[in-house]
């Protein structure tokens, strides 16, 4: 403990020390098949597979304790106790795989190929958990449970299974190589869901035509467009991994009740159960175009689709007489759409002994929120992290919704000016969008074409040259359309008097009397200085140069005479450099993450040597 320390003070590093969970895992994973062949075309084939896992944890933390250097004396934080138990978790479990399929494969009158086959397919996962504790080890570096005492012991188990089983069909046609056809059909079924609504059917057809192959085109276009193929494709999948294992079968709870004079223990049901839970389904139609140009060296792919997934599991609502005796069943709720682009460029080219690419590839997505079967209000958001997003019909999900911002007062004029809102001058002035004279949530704007959660905009250049053995690799990616807050504990203004590490900019960018032009607000103003305002929005959008590579191959007949195969040089550097306006770290994180760690850089070489 330093001179004038906080003696509540935490120390970090006792943490990684003195109060560990130390763990022992064994997995074991085999696999087998058999295949045969029936009649000539037809075969078939059995796999089946098994992961199988055990895993021993456990925590004997140290105790401990501050001590203060000053006064030769044991502080008044403890860490962890003189008491400090035992605890160990076992956790075991498996998973099978079966696959059983038929495969069917002919070709007729040598320009048609037909080929089909069917899947029957189970899994089954188990697991299983016990732990127990006791309180009162009998000497610090014991960490058996037998080497505490009994007084003061807990333990627990449980286990569970879920089983997945699919029918899946496909059959391909190909005609003269240039008209192409297949066709899907799969049922699955999940243990998640009760009987009436486990099976989910998701079928799909996809067709594709070689159009350079057609003569009244070939005819024209051999010149430039070496290959093109047109690419059309619609069906749909299932997703059940929005449901625990048990959540659909009831279960009771115990509740204390009285009678006469005495209290009972009985049990009660805790939740509601939506019988006709099923499948989230999502449908997708895509169109393909795969172009190649000038003796293959240019190569071009876009993909347009658009993207729907209805019945979307999520918690429900429930009437406030229920509140509190129940938990609201999930249910399928609402549907979301996603449309966007995506396309591929390629260049690759050789001039003399040089040898070089470049390519591009991009891609645009934009949700939007088509139903929602139950109320939202204004500010209505969905998930369970820290971040939720806001949602509304006809926006995408994670809209930015925020208080428009005027800057920072600088006077008390200023202040006079704005609608009442109980701030002084070094204060973020908010403004009254719907002019009902005061400062509400109903006073925040919708940005529609901006998201918080992800950018709608990503990108990525990679360009390679090789020339007499040395070769450079370079990658360059990005993203756009999305927007933060920049809200966060390394600049927040009204930070406590103790235990709270002060920085540069704290002393520098607050706005006080004597630094006007301060980049943010005053010290220890209003907690509306905080509100997630244009004035802390930060445009995410970024560069990044992601990575160089510099490399040199020795010339393999300099290396016979010495006896080595291969010597190959390399250098290389991750992360160079970010252009971005975001003020914090590292914009592809959460703009309000805590983690004071900015995205690292790194400098490698590497010497490849084969004999």
């Amino acid at each position: 403990m330093a001179y004038g320390e906080d003696p509540q003070a935490y120390n970090p590093y006792t943490l990684y020390i003195n109060n560990l969970n130390k763990r022992t895992r064994q997995e074991a994973n085999t696999s087998m098949y058999y295949d045969w062949t029936f009649l000539p075309g037809l075969t078939a084939r059995v796999d089946y597979a098994l992961n199988y896992y055990n895993q021993f944890a456990f925590s004997a933390p140290m105790p401990n304790q501050a001590y203060n250097f000053q006064t030769a004396s044991f502080g008044s934080r403890t860490y962890v106790g003189a008491n400090a138990g035992i605890s160990n978790n076992t956790n075991t479990g498996y998973k099978t795989l079966f696959n059983g399929r038929l495969n069917y494969a002919k070709k007729f009158a040598k320009n048609h190929d037909v080929s089909a086959w069917f899947v029957y397919s189970e899994e089954y996962w188990y697991d299983r958990s016990q732990s127990s504790s006791r309180n009162d080890r009998l000497y610090p570096t014991l960490t058996e449970i037998d080497a505490a005492l009994t007084d003061i012991q807990s333990t627990g188990g449980n286990s569970s299974s879920e089983g997945l089983r699919s029918y899946i069909g496909r059959i391909n046609y190909n005609a003269y190589n240039k008209y192409l056809l297949e066709a899907n059909l799969r049922a699955d079924g999940s243990s998640k869901f009760l009987e009436g609504s486990r099976y989910g059917y998701f079928p799909s057809v996809a067709v594709g035509w070689r159009f350079t192959e057609e003569k009244f085109i070939n005819s024209f276009s051999d010149k430039f467009l070496n290959s093109g193929k047109l690419r059309l494709s619609y069906g749909s999948l299932g997703n059940n991994s929005s449901i625990g294992r048990y959540e659909q079968q009831s279960t009771v709870s115990t509740l204390n009740y009285v009678t006469g004079t005495s209290v009972q223990r009985g049990f009660v049901n805790s939740k509601i159960i939506n019988r006709f839970l099923s499948w989230e389904t999502t449908t997708v139609f895509n169109a393909g175009l795969d172009l190649a140009f000038l003796k293959n060296r240019l190569n071009v792919a876009i993909d347009y689709y658009d993207r729907l997934t209805t019945g979307m599991i999520r918690p429900s609502q429930m009437s406030i007489l229920l509140t509190g005796a129940y938990n609201a069943p999930r249910t399928n709720i609402g549907d979301l759409g996603n449309k966007g682009i995506e396309g591929d460029f390629s260049w690759r080219d050789r001039i003399g002994k040089l040898q070089y690419g470049i390519s591009l590839n991009a891609s645009y997505n934009r949700s939007n929120l088509k139903t929602w079967n139950e109320f939202i209000g204004r500010g209505s958001t969905i998930g369970l992290n820290r971040n939720p997003n806001q949602i509304f019909i006809g926006m995408p999900i994670g809209f930015v919704y925020t208080y428009e911002n005027r800057g920072i007062a600088q006077t008390w004029q200023d202040v006079y000016n704005s609608t009442p809102q109980g701030i002084s001058p070094g204060d973020v002035i908010r403004l009254d969008l719907n002019g009902d004279g005061r400062i509400d949530g109903n006073d925040r704007k919708a940005y529609a074409n901006a998201q918080t959660n992800r950018p709608t905009t990503n990108f990525a250049l990679n360009g390679n040259a090789s020339w007499r053995g040395f070769d450079i690799a370079i990658l360059l990616q990005g993203a756009a359309g999305r927007k933060d807050f920049w809200i966060n504990a390394y600049n927040n203004m009204n930070f406590g008097t103790q235990r709270y590490a002060s920085t540069w900019q704290h002393w520098n960018n607050p706005w006080s009397v004597e630094n006007r032009e301060g980049l943010w607000p005053r010290l220890g103003g209003p907690g509306s200085n905080r509100d997630e305002g244009t004035f802390w929005l930060d445009d995410m959008s970024y560069l990044r140069f992601k990575n160089i590579q510099l490399g040199y191959s020795i010339p393999t007949k300099l290396l016979r005479r010495i006896g080595v195969n291969n010597l190959r040089i390399v250098g290389s550097a991750e992360n160079i450099a970010t252009i971005t306006k975001y003020r914090g770290l590292d914009p592809e994180i959460d703009a309000d993450d805590n983690n004071l760690y900015p995205i690292n850089k790194s400098y490698s070489i590497a010497v490849n040597l084969g004999f």
